[in-house]
């Protein structure tokens, strides 16, 4: 998936010949001569390459087929800035903060694999991404693993941080429920809430005398 700092080089052989590489701006556009502003932000190779070559033949009919045998010819690819490994840097309670090189596909979720994720003391709950000095995402990794849906993710770029502060509110459930152990929980959430992260109660459970 293509996004902002990513290096795009387009050649046209044949009766045009044009070779150059463009970088996709932060916000996600290319800058492309007869074309203008291009938006590739969260494309493929292979969306890039069609959605390219449909403008372009707009503005080269040598590369349109309708129009007999092109004889100009049309490719796509990425530059080694976008195959370059990212630098990110990991605050906060994490075993070992510091700058870490990740692919450059990496998101804020699949970054965490990269550092093990928080300590203990780390949240779960408020996983923020800061960039250009200013909060810029922010995840609950609880979503994910209760829903297996990734709310919120962000592409990471050069040079981000990504702080995991410590958790806050916890609560320990033990006893007769599928998944008894210590959870965070946010402001405005209940116990039906907490119960629901531990994967409900166990059909032996007596609510009743829950305490």
């Amino acid at each position: 998936v293509i996004g902002p700092g990513d290096e795009v080089i387009m050649m046209l052989w044949g009766e045009t010949e044009i070779n150059k590489s463009y970088t996709i701006t932060r916000d996600g556009y290319v800058f492309i001569p007869n074309l203008g502003q291009v938006f590739v932000n969260g494309l493929t190779l292979e969306k890039l390459e069609k959605k390219l070559f449909k403008l372009l033949k707009k503005a080269y009919s040598s590369l349109d087929p309708a129009n007999g045998l092109p004889t100009t010819f049309f490719s796509v690819s990425l530059g080694s800035v976008t195959l370059k490994p990212i630098r990110v840097f990991v605050l906060g309670e994490v075993e070992q903060p510091g700058a870490y090189s990740l692919k450059p596909s990496a998101t804020l979720f699949s970054s965490l694999f990269y550092f093990n994720g928080p300590k203990t003391t780390g949240s779960l709950r408020e996983i923020k991404l800061i960039r250009n000095k200013k909060e810029f995402a922010k995840i609950d990794y609880y979503d994910y693993l209760t829903t297996g849906k990734m709310k919120g993710d962000v592409r990471l770029q050069r040079d981000d941080v990504i702080f995991i502060p410590p958790r806050k509110n916890t609560v320990s459930l033990s006893g007769r429920i599928n998944n008894p152990k210590i959870y965070e929980f946010s402001d405005g959430e209940d116990l039906l809430d907490v119960i629901e992260f531990a994967g409900g109660l166990k059909s032996s459970t007596f609510l009743k005398r829950a305490q």
